[in-house]
């Protein structure tokens, strides 16, 4: 029996079905985007604490957030077939659209997660000044985008990427919806390369696309990956450049 608490009408989306069923709890990269996130200590929930996750999918990062940190989280998402696949949480699984601004839910949290959701969004501002309403003031926002428009390819147009960014134009994004206490880290300096051998390679690959770009394709080539995520985030500094960009906000009301 699904768990699924139908507040909006479910909706198409640019996210691909076929990346929700690679991208599992043991995917090298959601370790890795997660363990990168966690270093950012000040800006993650708290015991007691509930934040939205809009753009749940299909609920790893809902996991890891209320594992570690022992908070709440409710995630939203307008692909049902995606929060089907997510494991029962401590919080609510809403299909959901923010646009609704259903009132018992605006306000309402102490903070707001937005995990590679903006990229796939054609005015991200106002989706991003929506989804705050859901905050209440003082909040804490957590994001992560892609990086750098130099490294897009058809990998990110067949999961829905509508642009990857800069570390300067995540940060005029966060200032334009009036955030403050901005701070932006970039992660996956070592993915680098392989993003770069990944934008040749699977040019032109058709449906395997995502498969392609996404998972490994050996459980050596897995091993390496899940190496270069131990080595680099053991380190203490944050990278000065990479695949992928966390920025973590206050929420001024």
């Amino acid at each position: 029996m699904s768990n699924i608490e139908k507040i909006s009408e479910g909706q198409q989306v640019s996210m691909h079905d076929d990346w929700f069923d690679i991208a599992d709890h043991n995917h090298f990269w959601m370790k890795w985007r997660w363990r990168s996130i966690a270093k950012s200590k000040k800006y993650l929930p708290t015991k007691g604490q509930t934040f939205l996750e809009i753009g749940s999918g299909n609920g790893i990062s809902v996991d890891q957030f209320e594992n570690y940190t022992s908070c709440i989280v409710d995630g939203c998402d307008l692909n049902e077939k995606a929060l089907l696949l997510s494991k029962p949480s401590k919080g609510r699984k809403l299909l959901y659209n923010i646009y609704d601004k259903k009132s018992d839910l605006l306000n309402h949290y102490d903070g707001i997660i937005l995990l590679d959701v903006l990229e796939h969004i054609d005015d991200d501002l106002q989706f991003l000044q929506t989804a705050l309403l859901h905050s209440k003031n003082n909040g804490n926002l957590i994001v992560n985008v892609p990086a750098h428009q130099w490294l897009y390819s058809d990998y990110d147009k067949a999961v829905g990427h509508v642009r990857r960014y800069s570390p300067s134009t995540l940060k005029s994004l966060l200032e334009q919806a009036n955030l403050s206490d901005i701070k932006v880290y970039s992660w996956g300096a070592s993915l680098i390369p392989i993003a770069l051998l990944r934008k040749k390679m699977i040019a032109g690959k058709g449906e395997d696309i995502i498969k392609a770009g996404f998972k490994p394709s050996s459980k050596f080539i897995d091993f390496f990956l899940t190496t270069l995520m131990k080595i680099e985030t053991s380190l203490p500094l944050p990278c000065p450049f990479g695949t992928s960009l966390i920025a973590v906000a206050k929420i001024n009301k």
